[in-house]
């Protein structure tokens, strides 16, 4: 894989102290200065450190499992946690059931922690390359301080997702100021857009090492920050987690119109390009753009815009720069070649539910699609995207040559009879010696579908109906020369339920659903009540609480009073 970045986790500033001998034999010199001082002499340093930032983010199970299947999706009405049972994974199926708390709370610690890593690393990598800045070449230093401040924007980014308000990290952070309250959420916001505003200025189109951050993406997160800004504003008056948050839709839509204007990215598929796969099954050889676009061959692809390197390096789980989405979301078991069920093969996490099916036949019953004719349960589901998304009974996984090839799924287990298929690895990447989290595709954070639908909804906001409707059609086009039904078919005007109904098939399954129905102000509507399948439980989605999840406690614990929950997680 050597179009990709192999992070490496660095230990920097380590003082290695050797113990015996006679007092006066001690060389008492600062031996961590020293080190420093000699380390930070040129640009390896520095690039060292800046790869150190980024690899924050393949942190085992953190950005892939934490933040895109418990947080963004679990909690969602898209999906249903799964597993081999309710009592597989109780953190998850905590989050699914929204009964988490303030002491169960594993994945916020997690996320929590990563990013701040990743903010020290960046903001030493800023602090460091101020001090040599005379040893740099102009064009190297400009580049890697705006790389720096994209990481700044980002990590603030996923924590204000997650937690809302969090303390500011603009600076290395001293054992003295580690603890500081917690900054607004418009504080967060803000300083996002100042880092993202000069990255985005000073970022190049593309960038030879490819996976790091590139003017595109700083765009698209800039655009991404000020639309869900301008949602607070919107949906959260008289709500003081929000106070000062305004709507900044223009802005929003400039940043966002930016990234198309650059030319550089499109739709994988969008004229009916067809690619060469493992996911074709005989009698085919390739497979539509948009099943092409989620495996190996499809990182880094021209829709791509800003995602999470993952390569399969062999090095064992305490040391992989994989993900560990492939083995959570692949289904459990299979039909064997002389019809009995497998043992093991992946854990069944990450199971669609009834409504996200529903929602795929036009029919979305708290928010209907009015512009198309609603198909009758049972039916055919005539978008192409969906048997990319959703697997059900009847559909094929395929095990490996010696396993039988292609098998039916055996989905007993699963609440909804189903599972989510956007996530799924070929033999040769990985099944066939692979550790369970080195799945080797990339985790996608950023693109450009994503991108078109949320310029769509900050022109809609602005009262520009044709160009909303225009950036809808562009995806439901791509999706629609995927297959051969003639669906999804363009609209012929739109509504802001349209966008939220097309944002919800495309990225369905990705960490995107439970955030946009926050920002929106419909958790609520769509999330109390809702009966879930895999236990008798009926969701309580409290209004103030979850929209965020709690300040990991033992953060507040030692901030000794510095750090606050939120009211009602107190």
């Amino acid at each position: 894989m050597n179009r990709k970045i192999t992070y490496k986790l660095l230990y920097l500033l380590s003082t290695v102290v050797f113990i015996g001998g006679c007092k006066e034999d001690l060389d008492l010199k600062p031996i961590a200065r020293d080190t420093e001082v000699s380390f930070y002499k040129d640009s390896s340093a520095i690039d060292e450190t800046l790869v150190a930032a980024y690899a924050q983010l393949s942190a085992r199970e953190v950005f892939d499992k934490d933040y895109y299947l418990l947080i963004g999706s679990f909690q969602s009405d898209d999906v249903e946690a799964g597993g081999e049972n309710i009592n597989d994974y109780p953190i998850a199926q905590h989050y699914d059931q929204l009964l988490y708390s303030k002491i169960d709370n594993t994945p916020g610690e997690e996320i929590w922690a990563y990013c701040y890593k990743g903010c020290r690393l960046a903001n030493t990598t800023l602090e460091k390359m101020e001090l040599i800045k005379d040893l740099l070449s102009p064009s190297f230093y400009k580049k890697r301080k705006a790389e720096a401040q994209f990481l700044l924007g980002l990590y603030h980014f996923l924590l204000l997702q997650t937690f809302g308000g969090v303390p500011i990290a603009d600076k290395v952070i001293t054992p003295s100021d580690f603890y500081k309250p917690r900054n607004t959420i418009k504080e967060v916001i803000d300083f996002c857009v100042a880092n993202l505003q000069e990255a985005a200025a000073n970022l190049p189109v593309t960038n030879d090492n490819v996976g790091r951050a590139t003017k595109g993406a700083a765009l698209a997160l800039l655009g991404k920050v000020l639309l869900y800004e301008s949602s607070y504003a919107k949906n959260y008056a008289g709500d003081q987690r929000f106070a000062g948050c305004k709507e900044r839709w223009q802005e929003a839509y400039n940043a966002l119109k930016a990234v198309i204007d650059l030319n550089v990215y499109r739709l994988v598929g969008e004229n009916g390009e067809r690619y060469a796969s493992w996911r074709a099954v005989a009698p085919e050889t390739t497979v539509d753009g948009f099943r092409w676009l989620f495996t190996v061959d499809g990182d880094n692809s021209p829709e791509g815009i800003f995602e999470i390197q993952s390569v399969n390096d062999g090095l064992g789980w305490g040391n992989t720069r994989g993900n560990a989405l492939t083995v959570f979301t692949t289904c459990r078991f299979y039909l064997t070649t002389d019809n009995k069920q497998s043992s093991s093969f992946g854990w069944s996490f990450n199971c669609p539910t009834e409504a996200l099916i529903n929602a795929f036949r036009n029919h979305d019953p708290l928010t209907p699609n009015l512009h198309a004719a609603e198909l009758p349960a049972g039916s055919e589901i005539l978008d192409p995207r969906f048997k990319t998304t959703v697997g059900r009974p009847g559909d094929s996984l395929y095990v490996g040559p010696t396993s039988g090839g292609w098998r039916p799924m055996i989905l007993d287990n699963t609440p909804n009879n189903t599972i989510g298929r956007k996530f799924e690895c070929g033999w040769d990447e990985y099944w066939k010696d692979g550790q369970w989290p080195q799945g080797p595709f990339n985790v996608r954070l950023i693109r450009y579908a994503d991108v078109l639908l949320m310029a769509a909804e900050a022109a809609y906001m602005l009262g520009d109906k044709t160009t909303a409707l225009n950036y809808v059609n562009r995806v439901r086009t791509r999706a629609r020369m995927c297959g051969n039904t003639g669906y999804p078919q363009n609209l012929a005007d739109i509504s802001f339920e349209d966008i939220i109904h097309e944002r919800r098939l495309e990225l369905a399954t990705e960490p995107f659903r439970f955030f946009d129905l926050v920002r929106w102000g419909l958790a609520e509507h769509y999330l109390d009540g809702v009966q879930l399948k895999a236990i008798p439980i009926t969701l309580d989605f409290v209004p103030g609480k979850h929209e965020f999840s709690p300040l990991p406690d033992k953060e507040v614990i030692l901030s000794k009073g510095a750090l606050k929950q939120y009211p009602a997680w107190e």
